[in-house]
């Protein structure tokens, strides 16, 4: 695999991997983690990359749009449904649990790379702690929406699989 980082510098709390391998960190989440916490973040933007998960996701988004669009065009109440909000808010959901699916394939490509490499795994733990304490609590309206899963759920995740670990 083939990767190239870099570090924004910009206050916010974000990192993101590209399909050609980029890695970018924002300076605002270097500031919140610990060392091992980031090596953690990064061992998951590497799965998202290693994973295909940015080119899968835009496949998943066409196919979900597409579908929308030629439900629509079939008319009566099927297209009226499809051309409606409900629509969208399914298209919507759609996308968003297929990248749940990927944050979690990640997530465990990140603790699996933290293990291999003999870095303090826990810290993936208290990582989506410090994320869940930004986050606030959410709806499940907003878990469902949300193109990531819930931080605290994720960091009670990686405990449990560390506990069955160990």
């Amino acid at each position: 695999m083939k990767l190239n980082f870099k570090v924004y510098l910009t206050k916010e709390v974000n990192a993101f991997a590209a399909p050609d391998g980029s890695i970018r960190v924002y300076a605002g989440l270097m500031d919140l983690m610990t060392d091992d916490e980031l090596l953690s973040v990064i061992g998951h933007e590497i799965g998202h990359v290693k994973h295909g998960h940015s080119l899968n996701a835009l496949r998943t988004a066409y196919v979900a749009s597409a579908g929308r669009k030629a439900a629509s065009s079939a008319g009566g109440v099927v297209g009226n449904l499809a051309d409606s909000q409900l629509g969208a808010l399914t298209e919507a959901l759609v996308n968003n649990q297929f990248s749940q699916s990927q944050e979690t394939q990640a997530d465990d490509y990140g603790l699996e790379f933290m293990k291999k490499y003999k870095y303090k795994a826990a810290a993936m733990e208290t990582a989506f702690r410090k994320l869940a304490k930004m986050g606030g609590n959410s709806s499940f309206f907003d878990k469902m929406m949300s193109s990531h899963p819930d931080a605290a759920g994720r960091a009670d995740r990686v405990k449990d699989k560390l506990g069955k670990a160990g």
